[in-house]
């Protein structure tokens, strides 16, 4: 798959009823994204997903303290080297 070259990223949450669901999209620049801790009402944070394109999926340093900052437990990345992978992030 041909990712956007910005990075993309959005808070993953779970509803009420246990499905995942997403908040808002945020658009940072080719090597970094500011990504909101906004879930829908109702629903709990649980992690970030983001794009590394041109990268690997592979969390760098920076990925990880910023989802130990918000209280991120799942780091979810996809490149198009790597696809999707997903790390359990504890601090």
């Amino acid at each position: 798959m041909k990712l956007p070259k910005n990075e993309m990223g959005f808070a993953m949450c779970r509803g009420a009823d246990g499905k995942l669901v997403a908040g808002p999209t945020a658009w940072g620049t080719p090597t970094s994204v500011a990504i909101p801790v906004q879930c829908p009402t109702g629903a709990d944070f649980i992690g970030l997903f983001h794009t590394h394109p041109g990268g690997v999926s592979f969390p760098s340093a920076q990925d990880i303290s910023s989802a130990l900052r918000v209280g991120g437990k799942t780091l979810c990345i996809e490149s198009e080297a790597d696809g999707l992978k997903c790390f359990r992030i504890e601090g």
